[in-house]
């Protein structure tokens, strides 16, 4: 027997139990949901901060908000796709890295991860309808439309979603809770960023 083959290694690999009405009761727990609202929050920060980063080495004047960068010097609309498309590759990277770990090793906080990267390319490509966000500017850019890049970073994410909900076991009760905190953790990122300015 491998020393790394425990009950504890294969803990994640468990089906779901059942509650005793016969429906599956949740997988994840209340450490887990805390997790995500800390993924969310580093998430966010780094997003923002490639974006700064990008925009920095390209010369630019920058403001580093917690939902947000502001570019206070002019670029040419080459410089300011570059730093716009800067942070959504730097976050389907880390939710294709997190899609990774979960899948190899049932790790529920790689999970966290790989979700906040999707939720938040999701909100911002709802934003979109409003405003253009990041993948919106770039493909308007790229004389792409406004929907090709937002449809494809959202879809792409989506399906690693599923593929490592369906390798961690997570039903709709996961689902729905997920959803309501990454809600609850956009919602606390913004009003966060409006305090502070």
């Amino acid at each position: 027997m491998n020393s790394l083959d425990t009950d504890e290694s294969r803990q994640d690999l468990r089906p779901a139990r059942t509650a005793s009405s016969g429906s599956p009761s949740m997988t994840l727990d209340a450490a887990f949901f805390a997790w995500l609202v800390l993924a969310f929050f580093v998430t966010n920060l780094v997003h923002e901060a490639s974006h700064w980063l990008m925009g920095a080495a390209l010369g630019f004047d920058m403001r580093f908000g917690l939902n947000g960068v502001s570019y206070l010097s002019p670029s040419a609309p080459w410089q300011r796709a570059l730093a716009d498309i800067a942070a959504p590759a730097v976050t389907v990277l880390q939710g294709f890295v997190a899609y990774v770990l979960a899948m190899r090793s049932a790790s529920t906080k790689a999970f966290g991860f790989l979700y906040a990267a999707f939720f938040m390319r999701l909100a911002a490509s709802l934003v979109s309808v409003v405003y253009p966000n990041d993948e919106a500017r770039v493909s308007l850019f790229l004389g792409l439309g406004k929907w090709t890049l937002p449809l494809i970073v959202t879809t792409a994410l989506l399906i690693l979603v599923a593929k490592a909900s369906r390798r961690l076991l997570l039903g709709w009760k996961d689902q729905l809770a997920s959803y309501a905190v990454a809600s609850l953790s956009i919602a606390a990122i913004v009003a966060l960023d409006r305090m502070m300015r």
